[in-house]
């Protein structure tokens, strides 16, 4: 997997911004992190619309496959 680039991290952070650095799955504001919904490996965008907030514990669920997230 490669880095990430400038523009996925700035979308990162305006997502965070966005959602007040609450996770988006249980409220939390522990430890905010930015989730790329689809994966920038597999085409997923730099922006906003494709970032939801989760808070560490979350985040790690859902890339351990516990939790999936679909865009609606």
């Amino acid at each position: 997997m490669g880095k990430r680039d400038a523009k996925h991290q700035e979308a990162q952070k305006q997502g965070r911004q966005r959602d007040n650095g609450i996770c988006q799955l249980c409220g939390s504001r522990k430890h905010p992190e930015g989730h790329h919904i689809v994966d920038f490996q597999f085409g997923g965008k730099a922006d906003t619309d494709n970032i939801v907030t989760l808070c560490r514990k979350c985040h790690k669920n859902v890339h351990r496959g516990r939790i999936d997230i679909f865009i609606s």
